[in-house]
């Protein structure tokens, strides 16, 4: 190889290492989690059960760790900077797993992941996980279908359809995450409440 050849390889090396610094490192997206209920319902007497929670199935943008907005019924749009710490259906599982482990409704609680057998499976579907704007304010939506069904027999013993909304203070996102939390826990204490007494009247 040549001088000249070898001066502007290194000219062009020196050249795309000093642009590294001409952009802007771009700033880590904000992980974001459900905060835990302020207050739990604990029950006296476990039902003599073990359930799995399986995640909630859902499709895209649902599927995803995004941060979701709808400013019309039509649209879905992302937050920028900001996304969930896993996607929005395996938060909303552990968000439900934590609930029934900690009020007690049942003996054992486990995770679709787990090797451990169970007599019964939560089935859901996630539906709706987002904020919608309105002209009077902002409200955080959550949708979920769900049924109880015996693993055994394949049957679905009870099925609920639950829509949770909570009002935010604002559109910023410390306020979203708060109306977020506060639906995700009126949720989870709506659906053990259901699992107890589907079980009892099975």
């Amino acid at each position: 190889m040549t001088k000249p050849s070898r001066g502007i390889f290194a000219l062009a090396g020196a050249l795309a290492l000093s642009a590294c610094t001409v952009f802007p490192i771009p700033e880590a997206p904000r992980l974001m989690e459900l905060a835990p209920p302020a207050e739990r319902e604990v029950f006296d007497t476990p039902r003599p059960a073990a359930l799995r929670v399986d995640t909630p199935l859902a499709s895209d943008p649902l599927d995803s760790t995004r941060v979701l907005v709808k400013p019309t019924p039509y649209e879905f749009q992302a937050l920028p900077g900001a996304r969930w710490r896993d996607s929005i259906p395996v938060v909303l599982r552990d968000y439900l797993i934590q609930e029934f482990r900690q009020s007690g409704g049942f003996t054992s609680v486990m995770t679709d992941s787990s090797p451990a057998t169970a007599g019964l499976t939560l089935v859901t579907e996630l539906t709706g996980f987002h904020a919608e704007t309105h002209a009077d304010g902002t409200t955080v939506v959550i949708h979920l279908h769900t049924e109880l069904m015996e693993n055994r027999s394949r049957k679905s013993l009870c099925v609920l359809d639950q829509r949770e909304e909570a009002l935010a203070a604002s559109a910023k996102l410390d306020d979203l995450m708060s109306a977020f939390s506060r639906a995700a826990s009126a949720l989870s204490k709506d659906i053990t409440r259901w699992s107890r007494h589907c079980l009892a009247d099975a």
